[in-house]
């Protein structure tokens, strides 16, 4: 039986990454880039940087025989995450994303072959071989596999967060609120969440998510990252400059990593999870693909000493100037 903190379920996908674009291309024109990077996308990205920062995961991915798919699972096994609930397919599976950065922004172009029909049924078996304190979703899935999940987890006695994912489930915003109310920990970008919550002011966003679950984790990009508590807090942390931004794909997916690190295994206070996700997410924009600059354990310290000395010397420099 696989002993882990966190039972993570979501997709692999294969990102391929052009950089250095000189503009953004144009139906009829050419555009060569400077760069290409290959590496893992999605729920790889958090599977990863969990592993890093040393919390024992579980990823029950489906891999194909495919090379897209041999590439990431091969990826995973360097990295040292946990692949024993892992699912071969004697058939190809792909699963590929090409994305394009250009001045702090991005485009993307991805293609998925049909979702494995009983991958639910292959999750709620893994459930069943592992120990695991805490569920983590990828993405919202309304409708009954969501609840089936859930459910399995709560049998469990385990508590359960989900991202949510730009996807067509956001065309229905009141399936995404029924969906919410599965969670204990909803995780979405800004963006996902003003269209769920139907409103754009930031805290009316919280306190009307914040009725369906009771936390909500909004990762807002530059502008920092959002907490809220039922009944009780909301904390607004600022973005964590580490870096000039090379490449935003995946930086939620590895926000997610540092703060429920922080929450599940530390069981730090939400200012210090949201800390550790603003750190891991935005060393992930320094560099190409979403895990690659993903911190260990001992280098978030680092960062962490580094942003502490730096509030010890803004907060010295008003009486220095008396």
């Amino acid at each position: 039986m696989l002993q882990c903190d966190i039972l993570l379920l979501g997709e692999y996908f294969f990102d391929q990454i052009f950089t250095g674009m000189p503009e953004f291309p144009e139906l009829g024109r050419e555009v060569y880039a400077s760069d290409l990077t290959t590496t893992g996308g999605a729920m790889f990205i958090t599977a990863a940087a969990l592993t890093r920062l040393g919390a024992k995961v579980g990823w029950p991915a489906c891999f194909g025989d495919d090379a897209y798919s041999q590439f990431v699972r091969d990826l995973a096994v360097r990295e040292g995450i946990d692949l024993t609930l892992a699912r071969s397919l004697p058939h190809p599976y792909r699963r590929v994303t090409t994305s394009i950065p250009l001045e702090g922004e991005r485009a993307f172009v991805t293609y998925a072959d049909p979702q494995v029909p009983d991958r639910d049924d292959h999750w709620l078996a893994s459930m069943e071989r592992c120990h695991f304190a805490h569920l983590h979703l990828g993405s919202l899935m309304p409708g009954a596999a969501m609840e089936l999940l859930t459910t399995a987890a709560r049998q469990k006695g385990t508590t359960v967060s989900s991202d949510c994912q730009d996807g067509p489930h956001l065309k229905d915003p009141q399936a995404c609120r029924e969906a919410v109310r599965l969670v204990d920990i909803f995780m979405p970008n800004a963006r996902e969440a003003q269209i769920i919550a139907e409103t754009t002011d930031m805290r009316h966003v919280l306190a009307r998510l914040l009725e369906l679950t009771p936390l909500v984790v909004i990762k807002d990009g530059a502008n920092g990252a959002w907490v809220g508590r039922r009944g009780g807090e909301v904390l607004h942390a600022p973005a964590v400059c580490v870096g000039p931004a090379v490449d935003t794909t995946g930086a939620g997916d590895c926000f997610n990593a540092g703060f429920l690190y922080g929450y599940i295994v530390e069981r730090a206070p939400l200012e210090r999870c949201l800390l550790y996700g603003n750190i891991c997410g935005g060393l992930s924009v320094t560099a190409v693909g979403g895990a690659t600059a993903a911190p260990t354990r001992a280098e978030l310290a680092i960062w962490l000493d580094r942003i502490a000395a730096r509030q010890a010397q803004a907060a010295a420099l008003p009486g220095q100037e008396g």
